[in-house]
């Protein structure tokens, strides 16, 4: 069984105040066509096996979701499972935590698991804060920790993103420290207010003001911490005459397009020294 494991853009991401060691947060986030490629055999014994040009630990998202399976429905089957990387770790991608959610449904499947969507979103969530939006895989909001999507009223209007993607690793518990050192924390209530503009904007196709609207309250600290990432940010805003974000916790910066033809030739721009550059569309959904 071979499937595709996609990416995700934060068009909004809004991070309140700490409670328990967790931060609340809401965000509008966008699935897009740059992929993993995951392939899934009935084995032997368990095998995971990354294709890929970064180091990825011997545990990680995609052991936990295989044995969080196999230990809550008592699978004794085992499987080898290759994954091809192209969604680099540290990036604000969310490849891992797409790579836990593609894997989970596929097993889901291939091992007869009886279960409903909420119990699949409650797995995902005990894999990782981003891996229910996954399950989605659609264009939708996220609130609390992670654990509140919904995609109901959103417009599936297809955006086209160039992504730049830089040649390290951003450390996300690094980025959340250091916004709570510059006390960065922000209004959830107003984010909610800000996406549905947001929104509007996208269902009218107003580029301008997509872009006057798009927030990341993470952009600071990665800038702080990492900066490297904001001189390159405004090197290709001079060159591009395009405004650039922050995905996620860091280090990709994109810029957003209504078509495809726009992106390629400004994507021309980004050709910034060990630095990766794609140009990816929203994907479709039905």
């Amino acid at each position: 069984m071979k499937i595709l494991s996609p990416a995700k853009v934060n068009l909004f991401l809004e991070v309140g105040h700490l409670e328990k060691c967790l931060h609340r947060l809401i965000s509008l986030v966008d699935i897009v066509g740059l992929y993993d490629t995951i392939e899934i055999k009935e084995a032997a014994s368990t095998e995971v096996k990354f294709l890929s040009e970064w180091k990825i630990p011997d545990e990680n998202t995609v052991t936990k979701t295989i044995s969080l399976l196999k230990e809550r429905f008592s699978i004794k089957k085992d499987v080898s499972v290759t994954i091809r990387k192209r969604i680099p770790p540290g990036s604000g991608l969310g490849g891992g935590s797409s790579n836990a959610a593609s894997v989970l449904m596929a097993l889901v499947g291939l091992w007869g698991i009886r279960t409903d969507e909420g119990q699949l979103m409650k797995i995902a969530s005990m894999i990782g804060s981003d891996v229910p939006l996954f399950i989605k895989r659609k264009r939708c909001i996220i609130e609390g920790f992670g654990d509140k999507i919904t995609c109901k009223g959103i417009p599936s209007i297809p955006l086209v993103y160039c992504l730049l993607i830089p040649p390290f690793a951003v450390s996300t518990g690094a980025i959340y420290k250091e916004m709570d050192i510059l006390g960065e924390e922000g209004d959830l209530t107003e984010g909610i207010r800000r996406i549905k503009i947001l929104i509007e904007y996208i269902m009218k196709e107003d580029i301008k003001r997509i872009e006057r609207s798009i927030f990341n309250r993470l952009e600071s600290p990665y800038f702080n911490l990492w900066k490297e990432g904001k001189e390159v940010k405004e090197r290709i805003e001079r060159k591009t005459g395009k405004k650039f974000f922050v995905s996620g916790s860091g280090g990709t910066l994109f810029s957003v397009f209504l078509n495809r033809a726009e992106a390629e030739e400004k994507a021309r721009f980004l050709d910034i020294p060990d630095w990766k550059r794609y140009v990816v569309e929203s994907i479709k959904t039905s």
